[in-house]
Order: C-alpha cells, then sequence, then structure tokens
C-alpha cells in the first residue's frame, strides 16, 4: 500500500476545510486552555499549529501530556453536545491517522483491496475514538487507542476479508524511535507475537522488549514470517543476544556442536538479516 488510500486523502483534505474555519480553532484551544494543557500565551490560534504542538510536547515530554490533553478531547468526544463531541473526535482521528495508515500497510495481505483494508480501519478508528473509556482508563491513552484499534481491526478484517487477514500482531514494532501517538515497540503485543513465532527466550518480561531489545525481537518475528530466517536461527540470534546469554561454549555443548561451528552457524543467520532488513524497514 504505497499510494495514500483514497479515504486517507478525504481524510486530509477535510482536515485542511476544518482548520481553515476559525471557529474550530476556537472551540478546540478553549478546551486545552480549560484543562490547563497549555497556557494562553502559549497555545497557537490556528488549529494545525495547535494540533502540531501538542504531538510536539508529546515527543518530549512522553504520556503525561499526551493523556492530558488526549483525555480532555476524549471526554468532550463522548460528551452529549453532538458538535463539540464530533469535533474533538476528528482532532484525535487526524492525530492516530499515521499510526492507522501504517496498520493499512501490515494488515494488507495478497488479493485484498487496499481501499477495503482502509475503510475497514478508519472506520474502526472513528469506532475506538467514539467509545474510549476514558474514565476507567485515563493513563496511557495514546497506547490504549492503539491496542483498542488494532484489537477492532483485526476481528473485522479476520470477518470481513477472510481468510485472507490472518493477521499477526507483531505489526507495532515496525517504526522505532516515534512518538507516543504512533511509537510501534509494544511490548506485550511483540511478547504474544514472540511467543507465538516459538522465540520462548523473548518472552520473560514484556517490558525487557522496550526499545533495541524489542526492535531485535519485532524483526525476528518477522523473519520468521517471511521465512528469512528458520527457527533455529532465529532463536540462536535471539538467545545470544540479550542480557545473561550463556557463554557460547556452553550454548553449543547444550546443542552438541562445537562453539566455532555454533558461531558460524549464528554469523550466517545474522547475514542472512541483514541483507533482509530493508525489506523489514520498507514493510512498515
Amino acid at each position: 500500500m504505497n499510494a495514500v488510500p483514497t479515504l486517507v486523502a478525504r481524510l486530509n483534505t477535510e482536515w485542511e476545510w476544518l482548520c481553515a474555519e476559525h471557529c474550530n480553532a476556537e472551540r478546540v484551544r478553549s478546551w486545552i486552555l480549560a484543562a490547563d494543557v497549555l497556557d494562553e500565551d502559549g497555545a497557537p490560534a490556528e488549529l494545525g499549529e495547535l494540533c502540531a504542538l501538542l504531538r510536539q510536547r508529546s515527543d518530549r515530554e512522553g504520556p503525561d501530556f499526551s493523556d492530558a490533553w488526549m483525555g480532555t478531547l476524549l471526554n468532550r468526544a463522548n460528551a452529549a453536545d453532538e458538535r463539540d463531541a464530533a469535533l474533538a473526535a476528528r482532532v484525535l482521528v487526524q492525530a492516530m491517522l499515521p499510526c492507522a495508515q501504517r496498520m493499512m500497510r501490515r494488515s494488507l495481505r495478497n488479493g485484498e483491496g487496499a481501499e477495503d483494508v482502509a475503510q475497514v480501519v478508519i472506520a474502526s478508528l472513528w469506532e475506538v475514538v467514539r467509545s474510549y473509556p476514558v474514565a476507567r482508563r485515563p493513563r496511557r491513552i495514546a497506547t490504549g487507542l492503539r491496542m483498542e484499534l488494532w484489537h477492532r481491526v483485526s476481528r473485522e478484517l479476520k470477518q470481513e476479508l477472510a481468510p485472507s487477514a490472518d493477521l499477526d500482531e507483531a505489526w507495532a514494532a515496525v517504526c522505532p524511535g516515534e512518538d507516543e501517538l504512533s511509537r510501534s515497540a509494544e511490548p506485550a503485543l511483540l511478547a504474544r507475537a514472540a511467543e507465538q513465532a516459538g522465540l520462548q527466550d523473548a518472552v520473560g518480561a514484556a517490558e525487557e522488549l522496550e526499545g533495541a531489545r524489542g526492535e531485535m525481537v519485532a524483526l525476528l518475528v518477522w523473519a520468521l514470517e517471511r521465512e528469512v530466517l528458520t527457527a533455529e536461527a532465529a532463536s540462536g540470534i535471539c538467545t545470544h543476544y540479550r542480557e545473561g546469554a550463556p557463554r557460547d561454549a556452553d550454548a553449543a555443548r547444550a546443542l552438541g556442536v562445537s562453539a566455532v561451528a555454533l558461531r558460524r552457524r549464528r554469523s550466517r543467520a545474522v547475514a542472512q538479516l541483514r541483507q533482509a532488513a530493508p525489506q523489514w524497514v520498507e514493510a512498515a
């Protein structure tokens, strides 16, 4: 899915129209100010600039800041005033759109139409935003929205596009280094995907699957899916590149091979993985 789906293009065009209407900016800005997320002098008067600032601050300050402004908008999105609710939900949909587009790419399988997948993902995004239980789950909202969206998309695609939509849950680990709204490495999902792939040494504690370790395990899961590596080769890499890994001599003895043979085997696997890595990045 290299081209922007028609539905996404329409949303972006609609967003430009919304930003052009000053009254929309005034309403959203008033909610943000009332919630003390920003002060009067620090809140841009233009809607696009305001939302860009909120995302930039989320990048720098993390989930506490994103919880503050996303929680404010979610409360409005669930309010009785439908006009305010629709606008608040629309701002959140636009904020989550990059995440949704990555989900579209990861959800696409042979024989499926990109536009069909986009319809399912965007419809699910709207439903998640309008129904998210922010009163019960006021912390790590961006993560919660992302997980709710994935579960809903996975279920819907399996129903509507089965049997080709046999989806994995490792999608979240393909774009390292992004902000809280779209950050990829979701340790719990990644641990589950690793377990299903047979990478038992990756499953210990989910919190270990953050940062570089999470990115490596995500790449190994992808490599197993695409048959870039055998299960034995992936497991060997996963076991070796972790804290507390056994010495080569001990690992080789357990496998009944020499340490030299073990290192050669691992070296070949790493070379295969390095060669395929650009495809992994492109798939993101």
